[in-house]
């Protein structure tokens, strides 16, 4: 009996002393100590190497630290802070979620790693992106090349199960963002990823030498193949920034899940939940990905074994787009997706070592820029890479032919804007350019398939195309498909083109994202400006309003076109704004909205030549296009310009704790013809 109680004893006291542990070491990265908080299960044994653990890293929210991840303690909202299961008191429990992670790895064979996002000196919540402050000089804190470090550190010290498949990474709010930030950046290095009630602000980062804006929405290109979670509460006030974001990634080429907790408040609720979507993606092997696309902003980075290096300056992104190992394409972007290519600049793909070493191949290119081709012989080095330089701006095809290497055949999308709009309820014929990249004819069976069947009904989505070697053609009505336009963000999905050749599958897939416009242009505009965007920097005005909602008459032209006498002139540049006269929310009824041309690509009338962004809502900013004229307007023969505006939607919320209100938006879409004489019409 004495020896049960003893045990009993010893169980008890080895719960009770158990705690997380906080650590720190020094990053080279970051160039300064940096800490991270880690929660281990209650059986967790150093000394006892044979027993090993997944491992889930996780950002918190505003503020960014493991004591508060946010600003606020369960107190402030009124609520009773949950009870650590086999802890004693800790006054951190009193700020979320360490009982929350606390719990978790005493139910689940579980690592927990808390990274410390706070940033010294940096004002406000003061984390993640120091480019936040106008007046920072500092490390500008690469977190997406931090995350391999801090894996590297953590995988020296505990019993860590080795691999990706082990590996998740999740956050909260600003903490959401950096984790989706982090896992486009590393998609190879986890097995998962997750984000709670993510921020929805466009954050500049990188230094202020190629410092460039990140709009989230657009890293569904990095994520194929990493199985995705997106998790918001009833009444978070930014919960709709998560739903746009989950239907935004729906279809994009890798699992992507959502879940509303019932829960008062911005916060990380029913993590339980959100962690056992990672655990059950541990118990299966990280499958290869045979094809996958990539942006980064860095001039260097590494991607699945690929090390890029260029002497990139300014702002804007290399892209990688459908990497096989029968080639790629590369381009540069100022912004996604509406964004003009760089200034050419030298860029060095050196691949894996995947081809026969000392092997010879020929590596064939197209130019977008030039529409030419041109084909060189290049040899792998001992290890079995090659290196392939590129000169980036508008970019190029790259292909590579080989033994053993299937024939590179790749549909072209337009490298300024590969989006495509569809009028709802309207058969489209969809034409592409397809290029054959290898040294002989091929002819080819594509397949165009979507995950999106309520949105987009495929009508004809098959077709054989022969193309000569090294060529191009016009492949007219490769897809004929109808939009079927549907509420609440669910109105953006994707197609697939998949092809064959003599019956093999080819590895390249190309996913295009689709947007259906919906028919019922409401609120109806009342009135339509343009304002002079000849300036190099901003237009005439920096904001549309003022701080009570007021139009601001200062720099704004009624006819801001043609030097002042109201005709308009090729060449020339300007944004337009509208009004609504009733608006979907009273705070917009004196607002000025700024406009994005959609499916610029496929218009030759129009370019964008910059798209900047204003603060407005709570959440993220909107965009505003400086569009070039690329033909004077003529009579009886307009320019016609298809737009895109956001209004903002606030939404009451019932029996919150934080917030009476959510950041409701929505967008709407016009066409405004441009008469030669400047003045605008909405047909």
């Amino acid at each position: 009996m004495k020896s049960i109680v003893f045990t009993v004893f010893l169980m008890l006291l080895s719960v009770s002393v158990f705690s997380f542990t906080d650590e720190s070491h020094f990053s080279k990265t970051f160039n300064t100590i940096r800490f991270f908080r880690v929660f281990t299960p209650p059986d967790y044994d150093h000394g006892d190497s044979l027993k090993r653990y997944p491992v889930i890293y996780y950002f918190h929210g505003c503020g960014g630290s493991y004591r508060s991840s946010g600003t606020y303690s369960y107190a402030d909202y009124g609520l009773t802070a949950p009870v650590a299961i086999n802890r004693n008191y800790d006054p951190d429990y009193d700020y979320p979620n360490n009982t929350d992670f606390e719990n978790v790895v005493y139910h689940r064979e579980v690592i927990i790693v808390c990274v410390d996002g706070k940033i010294p000196d940096l004002p406000g919540c003061g984390v993640y992106f120091p480019s936040q402050s106008d007046s920072w000089n500092g490390n500008y804190y690469n977190f997406s090349a931090y995350i391999r470090e801090l894996i590297d550190v953590v995988d020296s010290r505990y019993n860590t199960k080795i691999g990706p498949q082990y590996r998740a990474v999740s956050g909260l709010s600003m903490g959401g963002n950096t984790a989706i930030w982090v896992a486009a950046t590393n998609p190879h290095l986890f097995s998962s990823a997750s984000e709670f009630c993510h921020a929805p602000q466009y954050y500049d980062v990188g230094e202020p030498s190629y410092m460039t804006t990140i709009d989230i929405q657009q890293l569904w290109r990095n994520l194929r193949g990493l199985p995705f979670r997106h998790s918001t509460t009833d009444r978070d006030y930014l919960k709709y920034y998560t739903i746009q974001l989950y239907e935004t990634y729906t279809g994009a080429g890798f699992e992507n899940e959502y879940y509303l907790a019932d829960f008062c408040a911005h916060w990380a609720a029913r993590t339980d939940l959100q962690f056992d979507f990672h655990i059950d993606h541990f118990a299966s092997a990280k499958g290869n990905v045979p094809c996958f696309s990539f942006v980064n902003l860095y001039p260097s980075f590494e991607i699945r074994g690929y090390n890029i290096s260029s002497t990139k300056k300014g702002n804007g992104w290399i892209y990688l787009r459908d990497i096989t190992k029968n080639g790629f394409g590369i381009y540069t972007r100022e912004r996604l997706p509406w964004g003009k290519a760089l200034s050419n600049f030298d860029i060095s793909v050196s691949t894996p070592p995947i081809y026969t070493p000392n092997g010879e191949y020929t590596v064939s290119r197209y130019s977008y820029r030039n529409n030419t081709f041109d084909s060189q012989q290049i040899i792998a080095d001992s290890a079995g890479r090659l290196i392939i330089t590129s000169s980036g701006g508008m970019g190029e095809e790259i292909g590579i032919t080989g033994k053993g290497l299937q024939p590179p055949v790749i549909v072209l999308t337009d490298t300024i804007n590969e989006n495509i709009y569809l009028d709802n309820d309207t058969e489209t014929f969809l034409s592409f350019d397809v290029i054959n990249l290898s040294t002989s004819d091929q002819t080819i069976d594509f397949k165009v398939l979507t995950e999106d069947d309520r949105l987009l009904t495929i009508k004809q989505g098959s077709k054989q195309v022969s193309i000569p070697a090294v060529s191009k053609i016009r492949v007219d009505s490769l897809l004929v498909c109808k939009g079927n336009y549907l509420p609440s963000f669910k109105n953006i999905g994707y197609i697939r083109i998949i092809s064959s050749i003599n019956g093999a599958i080819q590895e390249k897939e190309h996913y295009i994202q689709v947007t259906v416009k919906n028919q019922i242009q409401y609120p109806e505009p009342s009135s339509i400006k343009i304002f002079d965007g000849r300036s190099e920097n901003l237009p005439l005005f920096k904001y549309a309003w003022n701080e009570w909602n007021e139009p601001v008459s200062s720099g704004v032209i009624s006819e801001g076109l043609g030097n002042g006498n109201g005709k308009a002139e090729m060449g020339e540049t300007f944004s337009i704004w509208i009004q609504a006269p009733s608006a979907i929310d009273s705070l917009d009824t004196h607002t000025w909205h700024p406009v994005i041309p959609v499916n610029a690509g496929d218009n030759q009338d129009i370019f964008v030549e910059k798209v900047i962004q204003y603060p407005f809502n709570t959440g993220k900013s909107v965009l505003s296009a400086q569009i070039r004229l690329n033909r004077k307007p003529e009579r009886n023969k307009p320019i016609r310009i298809p737009l895109q505006a956001e209004f903002l939607k606030v939404q009451p919320l019932v029996n919150d704790c934080h917030r009476n209100v959510a950041d409701g938006f929505g967008y709407f879409y016009y066409e405004i013809l441009l008469h030669e004489d400047g003045t605008v019409e909405i047909p």
